[in-house]
């Protein structure tokens, strides 16, 4: 029996825990890829193989965040598609998804493959990394495919309500990835490659599960053939959906880019700490974006339903969740954030001081950004993206400017400080736009049932 879950009647709270759980679940086990290949790499290969992974994945988190927000601005539609109970638009819309973001994603691969060696130099990699980080990145990125194709069918999952599924598979690819992991590089001795064969091929197998999944349990999604076209409409709304989506992560991404290049120029032993702290907050942020997800997928069923109140309801509650766990995550990285990075250093004294210190600011700000990501859920849910990419634009801007400005002083703590400074940014302009909204002026936001759809 497929578990797909109408959000647009009954116990609001409830339902938002329901659907965060598997998601916040998922999130922290695509975490554990990245937690699982640093391991590896640190025990078996070295600190060098460590310090180029966090250099490979600053440009593969660019690919993989652009299309996990372009899948996940397209999904909107899809639940807004099915709150409305219109199955035929729904298919529609999935196809033509699919042939726009996979298609970008294919051609951005290819074009990253060309200019690999000039991008790493770009971002000042030093060269004893170089090698190292051209051989993970060819593999992940040749795989890059698979990952879009797990995205796009996890986020519709996700989108009709059935987050139980997708974190399934996924748990069962994590699986995978840590045995193909162990195999090609502790037994087979393929060095770094090895990890990015493993993440590549457990992204592939994670897909082939959701695709199985969906065309034997969810016979409503099977695209026919009278589905594929290429509706102007769709294609307008889908590419304002996904692009904006995307436009918003890519200009995290870069943003974070500029910051690993400002990083990269402080020496080995603060690329180590950076990549080391860079685990721990992607791991704690998974519970963010969980929450993200969940109110932005129960506020888009219920506007599609045109329940405005309901939605508007299931934002404010999904966001006293988030921002009181954000609090917890404050307290745990000031208190204990030395200890959380000992495990991917491997005995390097320098590196650790520098990763604790870090974190320790970073916990003075740590809250906000949870309370960004509440403020995302509901933007994203009303298919507001403009607002969300503006912000993060502003976010960003700060961070990079202030990380520059500060890098020769501060060291490593300038990206902290100015990470802090940038969720700082990011609150008050959505609160403002927010409060400015529910007063009416320049947007009205719609509370009340009998409100016109916002276009």
């Amino acid at each position: 029996m497929s578990r797909q879950a109408k959000l647009t009647a009954g116990p609001i709270t409830a339902q938002l825990v329901r659907l965060c759980l598997p998601l916040l679940a998922a999130n922290v086990l695509q975490q554990l890829y990245n937690i699982i290949n640093s391991l590896v790499v640190t025990r078996h290969i070295g600190g060098d193989a460590f310090a180029a992974l966090g250099v490979a994945e600053s440009v593969m988190n660019l690919f993989i965040y652009v299309i996990t927000g372009a899948c996940m601005g397209a999904s909107v539609l899809v639940a807004r598609f099915f709150g409305e109970q219109n199955f035929a638009r729904l298919r529609q819309q999935l196809f033509v998804s699919g042939v726009l973001i996979g298609g970008a994603t294919a051609a951005a691969v290819l074009l990253t493959l060309v200019f690999l060696r000039p991008l790493l130099l770009l971002i000042q990699t030093p060269p004893e990394l170089m090698d190292y980080a051209m051989s993970y990145l060819r593999v992940i990125l040749a795989g890059m495919l698979f990952t879009f194709a797990y995205n796009y069918l996890a986020a519709t999952l996700r989108a009709i309500g059935d987050t139980r599924a997708a974190l399934c598979f996924l748990l069962a690819s994590l699986a995978y990835n840590l045995a193909a992991a162990w195999l090609l590089v502790a037994r087979l001795e393929l060095g770094i490659r090895g990890t990015a064969l493993a993440t590549a091929s457990a992204q592939l197998l994670s897909a082939l599960l959701c695709l199985v999944y969906i065309r034997k349990k969810l016979p409503f999604l099977r695209i026919q053939r009278d589905d594929m076209r290429m509706n102007g409409t769709l294609v307008r709304q889908t590419t304002s959906y996904a692009a904006v989506a995307a436009l918003q992560q890519s200009s995290l991404y870069l943003g974070k880019l500029m910051i690993q290049s400002a990083v990269n120029g402080l020496g080995t032993a603060a690329i180590s700490a950076f990549t080391a702290t860079t685990r721990v907050e992607n791991f704690s942020q998974a519970f963010g974006i969980s929450g993200c997800e969940s109110i932005a997928i129960f506020v888009a069923q219920n506007q599609g339903a045109k329940k405005y109140r309901r939605a508007l309801s299931g934002f404010l509650r999904g966001s006293v969740m988030v921002v009181g766990i954000g609090f917890l995550f404050s307290l745990l990285l000031f208190f204990g954030g030395g200890q959380l990075v000992l495990p991917f250093l491997d005995g390097e004294a320098e590196s650790a001081a520098l990763g604790a210190s870090y974190l320790r600011l970073m916990g003075c700000f740590y809250f906000l950004s949870f309370m960004g990501h509440s403020y995302v859920g509901h933007y994203r849910g009303i298919g507001r993206m403009n607002i969300t990419f503006w912000g993060t634009t502003l976010q960003i801007a700060v961070r990079v400017v202030l990380t520059y400005a500060l890098a020769g002083a501060m060291g490593l703590d300038a990206v902290a400080l100015a990470t802090g400074l940038g969720w700082v940014a990011i609150v008050l302009f959505h609160s403002t736009v927010f409060l400015l909204e529910l007063k009416g002026i320049g947007f009205r936001l719609p509370t009340r049932d009998e409100d016109s759809q916002p276009g």
